[in-house]
């Protein structure tokens, strides 16, 4: 299975974000990361959605959202033209003796710590899906309490999403 992000422009009112999520769960498609938000013209929101399938599903799927009323506009995101970002906060549980290490290892990383007190520290970081894979790698040795992940959001570089 692939992943792929799609783009959708969607009018800004309640229920649509329901309207989209259930044409996925009734045919049966995973959602793997959502992203939703308000666009430069409050009237309309983006949604960033990845899922894992297979091309000929990831089509089925467009088409599909390209019926539904409040859906404006949908873009499948092509790979190499897509800047992709993703936000991670991290809570750890680190012992005062692996602190300096820790430091050290994120030196590679251009991640924010927000908290840092007495053992226990909150890391800041975005970037792109790989990067906060290789983001979470480093922090494997380590105690995670929590972990919040936004999930992709994308823009094209080439052309624009537009009603």
């Amino acid at each position: 299975m692939d992943s792929f992000l799609i783009a959708l422009l969607v009018n800004n009112h309640f229920g649509v974000l329901t309207r989209v999520t259930s044409l996925f769960s009734r045919r049966g498609y995973n959602i793997a990361s959502l992203s939703v938000g308000e666009t430069e013209t409050p009237e309309y929101s983006r949604i960033t959605i990845e899922t894992r399938t297979d091309s000929m599903a990831v089509r089925q799927i467009v088409r599909q959202l390209e019926k539904l009323e409040d859906v404006k506009a949908v873009s499948l995101l092509p790979g190499a033209e897509t800047v992709a970002r993703e936000l991670l906060i991290v809570k750890l549980v680190i012992p005062p003796v692996k602190h300096a290490a820790l430091l050290e290892s994120l030196k590679g990383f251009d991640c924010r710590i927000p908290y840092d007190v007495e053992g226990r520290l909150v890391l800041e970081f975005s970037g792109s899906p790989p990067q906060c894979e290789d983001f979470l790698k480093t922090l494997s040795e380590y105690t995670i309490l929590e972990l919040c992940r936004t999930g992709a959001t994308a823009v094209s570089i080439i052309g624009e999403l537009k009603q």
